[in-house]
Formats: C-alpha cells, structure tokens, sequence
C-alpha cells in the first residue's frame, strides 16, 4: 500500500472510520477559517472522547451539500479505548446529521486517501413533473421524462481511461486530467434515476458536471456520442452545467486488502 504517512508513533494505533453524513448542513468536508465541517466536527468530538487532538485523514474531500455513505478516515490513537467504544463514544456526540458506523484496526501504513483502489460514487436525480419536499436536499430535479436507454448510450462513452479536463472545475496542481472510470450503471427505481459511477480517483466537480453535460445533451437532442468530441477539445466551456451538489453520495471505498478482512467493532 502506497502512504503518505507510513509512520506511526509509538504508543499510538492507526484506526479507520467508517462514516456516514448528510452534507445539507456543513460547508464541505475541510477545516476552514469559518463554517461548520465534517472534519471539524469529527476532530471536536474525537477530542472531546479521547482528550486528545487528532487530525483525521479523509478518503477524500466533498464539497458543501455532498453526502456521504461510506467515507472513510484514518487517525492514529493513544490508549486503549476499544474500537466499539469508539464508535459508540463518537456517535453520543457528534450531531445527528454525522455518524460512525464501523471502526477498524488498520496497519501503520494504511492511508485513508493514498491506499484506495477504487471509489464509488451515486448520484441521483430526482425524475417527475413536480418537485418533492423529500428530494429537496436529496437529489437533483429534473422536470422532463428521461430516457433511460439514453443516459446509458451516453455514460457507455465515458467508461475507460481518459482525459476529464472538460469535466472538472479546475486543473490539479499536478496538470493531471487522466482518469480511469471502470463502471457506470444508471437505473431507474420508481421516480428516482440513480447513476453509479466507479473508478480509481475523481477531479473536482468531475461527477457533477457529468451529470449536468449528460442531461444538457439531452435537452438539446444531441447523439449520444457527442460527449466523445466534448471529451476530445479538454476544455471545460464545452461541457453543461455542473450538477446540484445536494444529489451527490459518496458510496464506497475499495482497499486491498478490504477493510472487512481487519478487525473491527461491528
């Protein structure tokens, strides 16, 4: 596994948390100057159980209103606070809004963003003529009937490794816009469409202005393979709109070896 941190101090342990928010009410993932954070909340309340200031490393970072089913931290802890105490400790309180649902004990040189092979993400669309208290925060809405063939056809285009640079909000430090997304799969589930993207990393917004160059395309009745030259000219002014946020779910981290083969709490 690949670190950005191999050591470990002595005395501590490096855990992973499995955790879990709605992002309606937080200013994204990262501390900041002001504003309510995961990471903040998570630090205060790790600090307030343990006495003791840990940072957390995160998966990855989300931005405001982006939520989260299985994002995954790591942190390395003094003492010999059990991982289900841990858990149970945290989640007595932090808000509602946030939760741990598992805790694993991980090697030293396990990294929370660095050792991922592949993240999934879900974002859903909120699909009918009128709009739904429910889907508020939950998904983004869209008027017209879409089809389904049609999502497909597009998205089929946008599996393999490629250059996003007309997806994202901005070039990485690096200049790096290849990435490899190894499934789509978008389905229908009553008046809610659900897109189900995996790959091994993600550019900044790259998921949410997927989604909103996808349904511009088809509000424009453009062929499927459109998104192919879209692709070709690396410039974002050739790409949609960027999607809500508020219908974006980080959904799964892979490791290798999995998490579920560590010991954990639950």
């Amino acid at each position: 596994m690949v670190s950005g941190n191999r050591s470990v101090e002595r005395g501590k342990r490096r855990i992973a948390l499995e955790i879990q928010y709605d992002g309606t009410r937080f200013n994204g993932w990262q501390v900041q100057g002001e504003g309510r954070t995961i990471q903040g909340e998570l630090e205060k309340s790790i600090e307030v159980l343990t006495r003791q200031k840990i940072r957390v490393i995160a998966s990855g970072r989300t931005d405001s209103g982006v939520h989260a089913l299985g994002q995954i931290v790591h942190l390395d802890i003094a003492g010999d606070i059990s991982l289900q105490r841990l858990c149970i400790g945290l989640n007595g309180i932090l808000d509602r809004d946030v939760s741990v649902k598992n805790a694993y004990r991980c090697p030293s040189d396990f990294h929370a963003r660095f050792s991922a092979i592949e993240r999934e993400y879900l974002y859903l669309i909120h699909n009918h003529p009128q709009r739904s208290p429910f889907m508020q925060y939950r998904a983004m809405w869209v008027r017209e009937k879409l089809d389904i063939d049609y999502l497909r056809r597009v998205t089929a285009h946008l599996i393999g490794e490629k250059d996003f640079a007309s997806f994202c909000k901005k070039i990485s430090s690096d200049g790096n816009t290849v990435r490899r997304i190894s499934r789509i799969e978008v389905d229908a589930i009553g008046e809610l469409i659900v897109f189900r993207i995996r790959g091994n990393a993600f550019l900044h917004n790259m998921i949410r202005i997927m989604i909103g160059t996808i349904i511009d395309m088809y509000r424009s009745d453009v062929p499927p393979d459109y998104i192919l030259e879209i692709l070709k000219e690396r410039d974002r002014e050739m790409s949609g709109i960027t999607a809500s946020a508020f219908g974006l779910y980080l959904n799964r981290i892979e490791y290798n070896p999995p998490l579920s083969t560590m010991e954990s709490a639950f």
